[in-house]
């Protein structure tokens, strides 16, 4: 008797329904019928959607974390080309060598390096820890302009 993997049972059910659907969108209702013909419960079905959103909300959350990340990066390698360009011109305008301009030059190219690995390698744990501590601010700037609005128009109609 020939068995499959998870993944590949993915793969062949997705085949399937590419081909039963034509590309066309289902509603709720016809996957949750798709699933019901499988021996997948209610309760099941619902619970899976539920977990597919919030994976979709974090996914979303994700990229844009990405864009933030390479901006901030693109900022920062700019910030250390233009000024240890300066000092490793002023370095040789003063001394006619490279002598101490190479410090900076080093040490803070470590520093970007470092960010460049972190913001490029999105599977890393200071990736994550990064974009959790990302995420907490996303959410607190949220709730303050949640309250602020609130207070303002509260502030409107009193004054009125």
């Amino acid at each position: 008797m020939e068995t499959y993997s998870e993944e590949q049972v993915d793969q062949i059910l997705r085949y399937a329904l590419a081909k039963r659907t034509n590309g066309q969108n289902l509603t709720k209702q016809q996957v949750y019928e798709i699933a019901s013909d499988m021996g997948i419960s209610e309760a099941e079905f619902l619970a899976s959607v539920q977990e597919w959103q919030s994976n979709q909300a974090v996914c979303k959350e994700q990229v844009e974390f990405d864009k933030y990340k390479k901006k901030s990066f693109q900022a920062n390698l700019l910030k250390y080309a233009i000024v240890n360009a300066f000092l490793v011109a002023f370095n040789l305008s003063t001394s006619s060598q490279i002598g101490w301009a190479v410090y900076p030059l080093l040490f803070w190219g470590l520093g970007v390096s470092l960010d460049a690995w972190v913001t490029y390698q999105p599977g890393s744990e200071e990736y994550e820890k990064q974009f959790q501590k990302w995420l907490r601010k996303q959410k607190r700037n949220q709730l303050t302009a949640q309250i602020t609005g609130k207070l303002t128009t509260s502030l409107e109609e009193w004054l009125k």
